[in-house]
């Protein structure tokens, strides 16, 4: 894990984020599109996003920062890998489709 200096104990982890981090540490989120479900208000405002542009970054999730990756990993208390992993798999998805594309065409 990263090390994140003062981390805060779980005990004091708002609800929504406790759910949030089992959701990432047991595996269930494979898609960043699945967190919709998951206090959308909540994460939007805690990365300083509207709820249209959060949205957008779920669908597209290469649109999501360093820093909001950081800040979400930080709030809800797990390795920022741990997203980037999934954010990874699906920009390698899109990669892939593009190229194949391309290559399709020359």
């Amino acid at each position: 894990m990263a090390e994140w200096g003062k981390l805060k104990q779980l005990e004091t982890l708002d609800a929504d984020f406790i759910s949030v981090r089992s959701l990432f540490l047991s595996g269930s989120i494979t898609k960043m599109y699945q967190l919709i479900k998951q206090s959308p208000t909540k994460i939007a405002k805690l990365l300083g996003l509207n709820y249209s542009s959060y949205h957008s970054k779920l669908v597209d999730p290469e649109k999501f920062t360093e820093f909001h990756v950081n800040l979400l990993a930080y709030a809800i208390q797990i390795d920022p890998a741990i997203i980037h992993e999934i954010i990874q798999k699906e920009i390698q998805e899109k990669v892939e489709m593009r190229y194949k594309n391309i290559e399709d065409k020359l």
